[in-house]
């Protein structure tokens, strides 16, 4: 696998993932929450980076090697000159995904790697690097199964999702990646009116109109792993960026809607949507769906509503869930999709509908569902 790369992304996008690696003009194969990618050149790496809007992560390898035990990783990682990617001691982190019969914890076999790379450095230039596990200059992925190694460079770090017009204090947001996968899975198109009853911190809606408007979801990032990559080209990355900038295609306004009735959750929803640079072509109102006059009869209705962990919870939230079904019925412009997305099997039961499709998917740890809808 040295020869290819390794994009990750949450368990269930992989057919999402490897059709817009496809989109892109390169060949994948499947892995585990994640695609495979034959190697071409750093022009490829900023490509992808830029441009997948489902990814996790662009790993590159360095090193694969046969790893039965603590020292086979040693040795394996001491094995790679680490000297290129250490000018002026970045801060590292090491990410890792083990599964062995004697190196069971994964912490640890980050710990050997760390070592392995600190002695070599230091016998070389006489100085260790730190480590920063919240916010690393230089991220690192080991990989352990079936007793052989992976040590890859993060191409991306930090993930992905991380767009760039996140603002901090929304509850519990849906990462950017899932946001776009959900829509693409929805049936989203750009000639839809959609609208998000439940908006939030306006994900969907940022995340549509990137998609509508073909904009590169990386382009807002200040920064990317592969900027400390030993061949990374600042005029070649330059270029990339251009040539996505000019495939953007201009937004029609009046296409995209958010409601969302918590004051403080729509303050930062408007600071959100400042940032990506989409004021005017995202429209939101503070208020209540269920009596919202609406600008517009959607063709697309994309919901996250709450999912609710007490039982007085789950009662309360079972008029929302039907509340969002007649929505559905009543409000949209025949044919039309409705999408909703929740952790709660009971919950989804209350909206009443027939759905078209669903999809099991993990958000933060909670196995989730996507309902889609068709509506005629």
């Amino acid at each position: 696998m040295m020869n290819k790369l390794f994009i990750s992304c949450l368990p269930g996008l992989e057919d999402v993932l490897g059709q817009e690696v496809e989109k892109l003009g390169y060949a994948f194969t499947k892995g585990r929450a994640g695609v495979f990618v034959p190697y071409q050149d750093m022009k490829q790496i900023y490509i992808l980076n830029l441009h997948l809007r489902t990814a996790s992560r662009v790993l590159l390898p360095l090193a694969t090697f046969r790893c039965y035990d603590k020292n086979d990783l040693y040795k394996g990682a001491l094995g790679v000159n680490w000297q290129p990617w250490f000018k002026g001691m970045p801060t590292l982190a090491i990410d890792s995904f083990v599964m062995h019969k004697t190196l069971t914890n994964s912490l640890f076999a980050a710990q050997v790697v760390k070592d392995a790379i600190c002695d070599q450095l230091k016998g070389k230039t006489g100085q260790r690097p730190s480590v920063d596990t919240s916010n690393p200059d230089l991220g690192l992925h080991l990989y352990i199964v079936d007793n052989m190694a992976t040590v890859s460079f993060d191409t991306s770090n930090p993930p992905l999702h991380q767009r760039g017009y996140r603002i901090e204090g929304g509850v519990a947001p849906l990462r950017e990646n899932l946001a776009a996968a959900l829509l693409i899975l929805g049936g989203y198109k750009a000639e839809d009116r959609l609208i998000d009853p439940c908006c939030g911190s306006g994900t969907f809606l940022i995340e549509a109109a990137m998609i509508a408007s073909n904009t590169a979801p990386g382009i807002l990032r200040p920064t990317f792993g592969f900027y400390r990559h030993p061949d990374f080209n600042e005029d070649e990355w330059q270029k990339v960026k251009a040539d996505a900038l000019k495939q953007e295609v201009k937004l029609e306004p009046g296409k995209l809607f958010g409601i969302e009735e918590s004051v403080k959750a729509y303050s930062i929803l408007k600071r959100a949507i400042h940032k990506s640079k989409f004021d005017r072509w995202i429209a939101v109102s503070n208020g209540d769906f269920r009596t919202m006059e609406l600008p517009y009869q959607p063709t697309f209705v994309i919901a996250n509503p709450p999912y609710g962990i007490r039982l007085s919870e789950m009662e309360e939230l079972a008029g929302l869930y039907a509340d969002l079904g007649d929505f559905l019925k009543q409000k949209t412009h025949k044919p039309a999709k409705g999408a909703i997305f929740t952790g709660s099997l009971e919950l989804s039961k209350c909206v009443g509908l027939k759905t078209a499709k669903r999809y099991v998917l993990s958000n933060g740890g909670i196995e989730c569902r996507l309902l889609t809808y068709d509506l005629y």
